[in-house]
């Protein structure tokens, strides 16, 4: 009888241990509850775990610290003008990010492929093919600035999330959102690449992207 008493209280020891415990233990989660994201679209939306749909876009880089006053007074009227318009949710969300310098990068690719053009015609006169020959010096020169710049350096970069039910609805409000963005604002649509940067940083908040 005794026997049987210690081992039911026995078990009832280690019951209770075991709930004790239970919490301290690891427990491996599903991916979807540590970040709570399905997929991005090919049009660069994010699907979350309740299938609702977000956007990132991008705030236009500037220098408000050498802006005059009136264009950084243009700049905050503008702002003022989406929060009193825009009556949907939204976020935004700032982060130093790497420089994007591609459009420059494409511009001189285009002029060290004309100037080389040039100096491949066997019949360009001497002078031109002397001046092209600078010209092409100065566009390599300056590919490997901007480029260096995009690799080495980082800015305070601003995005600005909107949300939608589903696909169609989250268009229409981009198709808003950046039409009250404006010229100061410049809002472009991220793609998939870019969102995926965007939240592996915010999800590893010491991670460089």
């Amino acid at each position: 009888m005794k026997v049987a008493e210690n081992k039911r209280t026995k078990r009832q020891d280690t019951t209770i241990l075991d709930v004790l415990f239970s919490s301290f233990k690891s427990k491996d989660l599903p991916i979807i509850d540590i970040m709570p994201y399905k997929r991005v679209t090919k049009e660069g939306f994010l699907v979350d775990k309740h299938n609702e749909n977000q956007a990132y876009l991008r705030v236009k880089t500037n220098d408000l610290v050498s802006m005059n006053n009136s264009d950084l007074n243009r700049m905050i009227s503008q702002l003022t003008s989406i929060c009193r318009v825009y009556t949907e949710p939204f976020k935004i969300l700032s982060m130093t990010y790497s420089t994007e310098t591609s459009k420059q990068q494409m511009f001189w690719k285009s002029r060290i492929n004309k100037y080389r053009r040039v100096l491949m015609d066997d019949n360009a006169p001497e002078l031109e093919f002397t001046r092209h020959e600078v010209m092409l010096r100065l566009a390599v020169d300056n590919l490997r600035r901007v480029t260096w710049v995009e690799d080495n350096l980082t800015e305070l970069t601003f995005f600005i999330v909107v949300y939608g039910k589903n696909q169609k609805e989250l268009e229409i409000r981009v198709r808003d959102m950046t039409r009250l963005g404006g010229k100061q604002y410049d809002l472009q649509l991220l793609n998939r690449d870019n969102i995926e940067k965007i939240l592996i940083r915010l999800n590893n908040m010491n991670t460089e992207v």
